[in-house]
């Protein structure tokens, strides 16, 4: 999804932690540590004032230690973390640690970690690991109900209700966001592809216009100098020179055109300005240069337009055009009428020649109506009823380029 363009969006706190995050990676893989480090402050002075006798206080604190630590891997291993914790359960069973009334700081350590490493579990990994971390989450939950607990219905409903409904609320708030990332990631996916299928397009329809232009004028030129060889040297040999004149202009736009490729890249940018109406003049005397008649009418009083709206008339005059001497048959004249009204500019093409049926595919003109478009203008194209092609291109004088 795509933003207005001007329009900023203001970044949330969850926006605010994945910057930090990906600036200070282990500051985040140590929170866990700082979250107990700090809850533990708090608990002691709680057990101090409470005079709480803590047992086993150095093993706790190892088991602690075994607990905690390995969650700074969480990230990358979740799964061998969360098998890790085997090894201080294994020592926390036997002993009774994990019962309330006796866990003291190694049962919040417990709590913490198992948490951390299941979400990250959950969010990083295929899930068909999930079941996996299920098992091995009841696995010593069994021990414990067996070596700690009277084995009865309700004892066993005791302890594993809860941890199967902490166990489910886990997955679900990874999930939501994993969901979520998944969402933004494959939105972002469709951007860049979009961007990519336009920018793609944008240099088709350029190529296409260069192309088919510059090779259209350079066979008419080449028809007309064969034939004026013997008969008329001076005629063949201006010919050649347009052929020249035509085909380094080609060269030069196409290297433009493929300077955008080759700067994405990393290479230089050549900056040559695109063409506009100022070189309409050029376009037509090459055009006439090919051997055909071309008038030009300009009436109103011109509008600003940006390059690429400059660009779009150029090229639709340039279109329309190539399609007269590759196209048409016959007796042939072109006229082309640029009017600026009030409410906007108006380009028509009209040629008289005989349009053929084998007219090539509709590249050209689709690419034309592209250009109008992203404008909020309209191009048509097709036959008139005397006879002759007509194109007409209609800009509106506030329409604003469409991205």
């Amino acid at each position: 999804m795509t933003e207005a363009v001007g329009v900023t969006r203001k970044r949330g706190v969850w926006q605010r932690m994945l910057e930090f995050d990906s600036r200070h990676p282990l500051l985040w893989n140590l929170f866990p540590i700082f979250l107990f480090t700090a809850g533990g402050c708090v608990g002691l002075v709680g057990i101090a004032v409470a005079e709480f006798r803590v047992q086993y206080p150095l093993i706790q604190a190892l088991l602690v230690v075994m607990l905690m630590v390995p969650t700074i891997w969480r990230r990358r291993y979740p799964f061998a973390v969360l098998l890790s914790q085997f090894v201080p359960l294994a020592i926390m069973i036997p002993l009774g640690l994990t019962i309330d009334e006796t866990a003291g700081f190694v049962g919040t350590a417990g709590a913490l970690s198992f948490t951390v490493v299941l979400y990250n579990l959950v969010l990083r990994r295929p899930l068909r690991l999930l079941w996996w971390a299920a098992a091995v989450s009841v696995a010593p939950s069994l021990v414990d109900w067996f070596v700690n607990y009277d084995q009865t219905v309700g004892s066993f409903l005791g302890l594993f209700v809860p941890t199967f409904l902490y166990f489910g609320l886990i997955v679900a708030v990874a999930m939501l966001v994993r969901t979520r990332r998944e969402f933004q990631h494959s939105a972002r996916d469709q951007a860049a592809q979009q961007a990519v299928t336009e920018e793609r397009n944008r240099i088709a329809r350029e190529m296409h216009d260069i192309i088919g232009h510059n090779l259209a004028v350079i066979n008419a030129l080449a028809d007309g100098g064969a034939y004026a060889a013997t008969a008329a040297p001076e005629k063949a040999k201006e010919a050649l020179e347009a052929i020249g004149r035509t085909s380094r202009e080609a060269l030069g736009e196409l290297r433009r055109v493929l300077s955008v490729l080759k700067a994405e890249e990393g290479g230089e940018l050549e900056l040559a300005p695109q063409p506009g109406l100022s070189d309409l003049d050029a376009l037509i005397q090459r055009v006439r240069e090919a051997g055909l008649p071309v008038t030009v009418t300009v009436t109103g009083e011109p509008l600003p337009l940006s390059e690429n709206q400059q660009l779009a008339v150029y090229r639709t005059v340039q279109e329309s055009l190539t399609n007269v001497l590759k196209h048409a048959r016959g007796v042939r004249r072109a006229t082309v009428t640029i009017e600026y009204r009030d409410s906007g500019l108006s380009v028509t093409v009209h040629n008289t020649g005989n349009r053929v049926d084998e007219a090539g595919t509709a590249r050209g003109l689709a690419g034309l109506s592209e250009r109008a478009a992203a404008f909020g203008g309209t191009m048509a194209a097709g036959p008139e009823a005397l006879g002759g092609w007509r194109v007409a291109l209609w800009l509106p004088r506030d329409g604003e380029e469409r991205r």
